[in-house]
């Protein structure tokens, strides 16, 4: 319930310690401040950054421009300027205001771990500066919850690494049942295939031997037809006869 409230205080405190903390003869830092308190950082911003230019070593104008940069929510170049306001002069008030406005920007930023540590350089030169305590306590909170979420992120990654070996390690088996099968598959098809082609050999093979002869039929009939148109020549009805007679004594033909 009191998170609210605090993230409201961390915005607004810049804006209530920032550009008081340097008051000055520089007009252009007079009407920035000026500015400030009606309101209007960019017109702030603008007087700023002229002081600047004139004033380059004064951290008190740094930390006033710093102020007008975080109001208009451009965190990180607030940070730069607060940390310049924190490397010079004696004024130890302004210096604890730089790191607190620091580590505000830091928050901003979500690095809580280094607000932390603006926070309690601010301390420890002012430690009265309430705004920073509960600043701290809010930093040091939202320190230990990003430690959590990066622990937890790991362990998840931990956790989805192993789940990715068990994928990995159930994609090979099931590639390595797939080949076992295709394999299989590859050797039915040559099995076939030899197969067919024995087939084939032994088709082609009983194609080739020769077929059994078939004794002519009507034989007798023939033979005779034969004899009557050979009886006007002796000659050669003695030589036909001869030559009937030597088949007759021949082996029969096979039919098998």
């Amino acid at each position: 319930m009191m998170r609210s409230p605090a993230v409201a205080l961390i915005a607004a405190l810049p804006l209530l310690f920032g550009f008081k903390m340097f008051e000055s003869r520089n007009r252009e830092v007079e009407q920035g401040n000026a500015a400030m308190q009606a309101g209007k950082a960019e017109e702030a911003l603008a007087h700023y950054d002229k002081a600047v230019a004139k004033l380059p070593a004064e951290p008190g104008v740094h930390l006033d421009r710093g102020s007008a940069l975080y109001a208009l929510s451009r965190f990180d170049e607030a940070r730069q300027e607060f940390l310049r306001a924190t490397e010079g002069g004696q004024d130890q008030t302004l210096k604890a205001s730089a790191f607190r406005n620091l580590g505000n920007a830091l928050s901003k930023l979500d690095k809580h771990k280094d607000a932390v540590e603006a926070y309690k350089r601010a301390l420890a030169l002012n430690p009265a500066d309430k705004a920073a305590k509960w600043n701290l306590e809010i930093a040091l909170r939202k320190q230990k919850e990003e430690e959590k979420k990066q622990q937890d992120d790991k362990d998840k990654n931990k956790d989805d690494k192993k789940d990715d070996k068990k994928d990995d390690k159930n994609k090979d088996d099931k590639k390595d049942d797939k080949n076992k099968d295709d394999k299989d598959k590859d050797k039915d098809k040559d099995q076939k295939k030899d197969q067919n082609k024995d087939d084939q050999q032994k088709q082609d093979k009983q194609e080739k031997q020769p077929q059994p002869q078939k004794a002519p039929e009507n034989q007798p009939e023939r033979i005779q037809e034969m004899l009557k148109n050979l009886e006007a020549n002796p000659k050669d009805l003695e030589r036909e006869r001869a030559r009937l007679r030597a088949v007759r004594r021949g082996p029969p033909a096979r039919d098998w």
